[in-house]
């Protein structure tokens, strides 16, 4: 699916694809909160039928450090542990989001376009063949 070169910049395409997630994530909750049914919604407590409490707020926020953590991680991390984060965060974030079904047209779109994206890291994760890296980068290199 996707073309990388360089077996180092696996950790830069995940870092790019977790930015380009939170962005659409982001965008999509700016893009509801300027429509005025939104805004009354929110005054009421209730957002999609749900009570917006302290807790419902933790886990929102975790969610969000979970794609702001990919980003960072998967560039930082040594490429066995960046790989597993990507493995095991992914199903995280999409069992978070399916918490939260769309509710509009937008939504359906931005939810769309996260889970391929989120599809797309774990694949890109789970293909990443971290154990024989350096014999990859060296073949890579000579080949160049």
């Amino acid at each position: 699916m996707f073309i990388v070169e360089h077996p180092k910049s696996l950790g830069k395409t995940l870092s790019l694809l977790w930015m380009f997630a939170i962005l659409n994530v982001l965008f999509r909750d700016v893009h509801e909160l300027t429509t005025a049914s939104a805004a009354n919604e929110i005054l009421t407590g209730y957002v999609n039928g749900n009570v917006v409490t302290e807790e419902v707020l933790f886990y929102a926020a975790f969610g969000v450090e979970l794609f702001l953590l990919g980003s960072l991680l998967s560039q930082l991390l040594r490429p066995i542990f960046a790989r597993w984060y990507n493995l095991v965060s992914v199903p995280s974030v999409l069992a978070g989001m399916l918490m939260s079904p769309p509710t509009d047209l937008d939504d359906y779109f931005f939810a769309t376009v996260v889970i391929c994206t989120l599809i797309a890291i774990f694949v890109i994760a789970l293909r990443w063949d971290t154990k024989n890296m350096l014999d990859q980068i060296q073949e890579h290199d000579r080949v160049s």
